[in-house]
């Protein structure tokens, strides 16, 4: 620390929950970091009473509050550095916020209009490193949620190995009951919207191959793109948005009213219970809708066809047999069961990391829908491009 004729003056490096203090050159500077919420004031009020007062020995020394690293602020947080940094002003030491990004600037602006004192230098962020910081976070957040998604595939192959020594830990009428929702149930509006989108490319093939002359050749189109990829995708996305969404839903009220930490004292293991009967009806489910949905586009081309072309029903069969074999099938088949893996995946685990408010089950509600939808396009994707590549 710097002294001055034996008194101190500047502590030159300081450590607490949430923040550190440590000098640098001629600047003190407060490094915040974490959450400045009103769950941390306490903690956060506490240790900056315990501050001293930094005392400048010359007039150079200035004072920095750096709230680059702060995660998430509050009016209490924000209380907090303005009260600090009035204290700072006062002792002689003119003191600046540094990293303030807009909604920063804007809160700390408000605090000290409603409170007394002169308001330090507010340094904002310039856009590059608002956008550098910005991909920083959204990188860390992929990360993280990669390695949860990965961790808790992990925890429910395990519990799925422990049925096959263990069977009776298996909960047939969840499964049945979850079959009937996700599957039965979801027919009548994947089929219409297959049906649809099968006689809309239909028709925009028809239209777009009549300048070649080549009108006859969007059958071929409609008939390998239904079975490759319309039928799963379409699928996929609408059971995403119905079936993964209400999966969140359900186990995240279970977790806002703590239902599952009920389970876990009674002994009762939430993956067998809630997670595993809704993967295996999604596993069984999936592919069944997406072969439905695949004669659904068909059927929409069929009608398109007949319309467009005067191609009738049988004609158009015949024409199917022609250009469509088993393999265009299966490769349209094989993505479905592990859609229906991330679909649920995805579904129970946003469901389990709801915590205790309504908007925490509603944010987690959209982020199992968009990460489930963003992870089977990707999961066709990286399926479309392995398929080419051995001549499927």
């Amino acid at each position: 620390m710097l002294k001055r004729d034996n008194q101190f003056v500047l502590q030159t490096e300081t450590e607490a929950p949430g923040f550190r203090v440590e000098l640098r050159g001629t600047t003190f500077r407060l490094v915040a970091t974490g959450a400045w919420t009103m769950s941390e004031a306490g903690v956060l009020d506490e240790e900056l009473r315990r501050l001293k007062v930094p005392i400048p020995p010359t007039s150079e020394f200035t004072g920095e509050m750096d709230i680059s690293g702060i995660a998430e602020i509050d009016t209490s947080g924000a209380w907090l550095l303005q009260r600090t940094a009035a204290a700072w002003q006062r002792g002689g030491l003119k003191t600046r916020y540094a990293g303030a990004t807009d909604s920063f600037r804007i809160l700390i602006e408000e605090v000290h209009r409603r409170g007394q004192g002169e308001l330090p230098e507010i340094d904002e962020i310039s856009p590059v490193q608002q956008f550098i910081e910005t991909t920083k976070t959204s990188a860390s957040s992929v990360w993280k949620d990669t390695v949860a998604l990965t961790a808790f595939l992990g925890e429910v192959t395990v519990a799925s190995l422990r049925l096959i020594r263990e069977p009776w830990r298996f909960r047939p009428i969840s499964f049945i009951h979850h079959l009937d929702y996700a599957g039965l149930r979801a027919l009548p509006i994947i089929f219409l919207i297959c049906f649809l989108i099968g006689a809309v490319v239909m028709q925009q093939g028809v239209v777009q191959l009549s300048y070649f002359g080549a009108e006859v050749m969007a059958v071929n189109m409609v008939a390998i793109l239904s079975l490759r990829e319309i039928g799963i995708l379409l699928t996929s996305i609408m059971v995403a948005g119905r079936s993964g969404s209400a999966f969140t839903a359900e186990i995240g009220s279970m977790k806002m009213r703590e239902e599952i930490d009920a389970m876990r004292t009674l002994g009762i293991d939430p993956i067998d219970t809630l997670v595993l009967p809704r993967v295996a009806a999604l596993v069984v489910a999936l592919p069944l809708l997406t072969f439905m949905g695949d004669i659904a586009a068909l059927m929409g081309g069929c009608v398109m066809a007949w319309v467009m072309l005067g191609l009738d029903p049988p004609l158009y069969v015949d024409k199917l047999q022609e250009i469509v074999s088993f393999r265009h099938f299966m490769v349209g088949m094989i993505k479905a069961p592990f859609a229906a893996v991330i679909i649920a995946l995805v579904g129970c685990l946003e469901g389990l990391s709801v915590q205790g408010s309504a908007e925490s089950l509603g944010t987690h509600v959209t982020a199992a829908v968009v990460k489930a939808i963003f992870l089977v396009i990707v999961i066709d994707g990286i399926f479309a491009m392995f398929l080419a590549g051995i001549g499927q």
